[in-house]
């Protein structure tokens, strides 16, 4: 009778090489994605242009490299609008918006101190004086307001900071597009023979679940991130119309900044309106209050009613993981995090949908990924 099953042994040295090749990717995706991203993103960027540069081959007959330009050129002048969009209007609108709210910050304060000083407010710290020291009340009142100032201060210090390093981070941003545009026009221009090499090099069994794979990735990672662009650019539309009847100035500014607000899962749109219609009525602007509050369901409404035509079934992800994975996300890698969660989820679901898992259950029970 043998010492050692070695049917056991041999799933266990299998499930451990399994194991290690796992971490052994997960590691070098890690530690190398600061190095080789702007390639990931080159890569994915000569995926979606394929369908135009397909085009303009069968259409106009244009030579690969003259489709990959032409795709190219048109890609870097929607970019490069968008960067002069940004660093014109809605920086500079920025500045003056965050220099309004400093203003109305400090002049909160001295509002505050004035009520403090105020015969009405000593009348009632006389009142109060029966139980606790008028002293400590005040004390502690003039503490709370210098807390709350510096608050309100340190927040619009951050947005400072965070439009200066925005500015500074320009060239830095010019040099890695420079490369992602490159890198994309030799991977677009040659992605026939890529194709054809790894179609050459990776085994029959393994191309057939990879391009299962790849194909749900596509569905669930473009048909969400296109769809989260389109009701953002909804949200941003609505939000930008019901600003313009309620004559807020800087309404596009504020609209494209509720935009990308909007990108951000779990936050959205209510992180900017609720508080801006809090601070309206306490300044006595009921009208604005009232309008931002009315706003608010109509933008939500106008978003769900176009969230079924949207998304549709591409995605197909439960919602109660969706809503897991956000939260581990968020935990662990901040608010990036939200959208690792999401895409992790989407890579789960496709390899499980493509049955990755079942055949690599199969090889560490058999030694196979097949069955016979």
């Amino acid at each position: 009778m043998p010492i050692f099953n070695v049917t056991l042994v041999h799933r266990i040295f299998r499930a451990a090489w399994v194991a290690i090749v796992l971490a052994a990717a997960i590691a070098l995706f890690y530690y190398g994605f600061p190095i080789i991203y702007p390639f990931l993103v080159a890569w994915l960027l000569a995926y979606m242009m394929n369908p135009v540069v397909r085009f303009l081959e069968r259409r106009w007959k244009f030579p690969r490299w003259l489709a990959v330009t032409a795709s190219l050129l048109l890609f870097a002048a929607i970019i490069a609008f968008a960067v002069f969009v940004f660093a014109t209007k809605i920086i500079a609108e920025s500045w003056h918006i965050m220099g309004i709210v400093q203003e109305q910050i400090v002049e909160w304060k001295d509002l505050l101190i004035d009520y403090y000083q105020s015969a009405d407010f000593q009348n009632l710290l006389l009142e109060l004086n029966n139980t606790l020291s008028s002293v400590d009340i005040q004390s502690s009142l003039s503490k709370y307001t210098s807390t709350i100032a510096g608050a309100g201060t340190t927040i619009v210090a951050y947005l400072f900071m965070f439009l200066k390093s925005t500015i500074l981070f320009l060239p830095k941003f010019a040099v890695i597009t420079v490369i992602i545009m490159v890198a994309t026009f030799l991977i677009s221009k040659q992605w026939n023979q890529i194709a054809a090499r790894g179609a050459a090099i990776i085994p029959e069994q393994v191309h057939t679940s990879f391009g299962v794979v790849a194909r749900d990735l596509q569905n669930a990672i473009f048909g969400y991130i296109k769809g989260h662009l389109i009701l953002s650019t909804i949200t941003a539309i609505v939000f930008f119309i019901g600003l313009l009847i309620l004559g807020v100035p800087y309404a596009f500014t504020i609209a494209i900044i509720g935009g990308i607000v909007d990108l951000i899962p779990l936050i959205g749109i209510p992180a900017i309106i609720v508080p801006w219609a809090v601070f309206a009525y306490f300044e006595g602007d009921i009208f604005l209050g009232t309008g931002l509050l009315i706003l608010w369901p109509v933008i939500l409404v106008t978003r769900h009613a176009f969230e079924p035509k949207v998304y549709g079934s591409s995605i197909g992800l439960n919602p109660l993981m969706l809503l897991i994975f956000l939260f581990a996300g968020l935990k662990l890698f901040g608010v990036i995090g939200i959208f690792v969660g999401i895409i992790a989820l989407v890579v789960l679901t496709a390899l499980q949908k493509a049955n990755v898992f079942r055949d690599v259950w199969r090889y560490v029970m058999t030694g196979k990924f097949q069955s016979e």
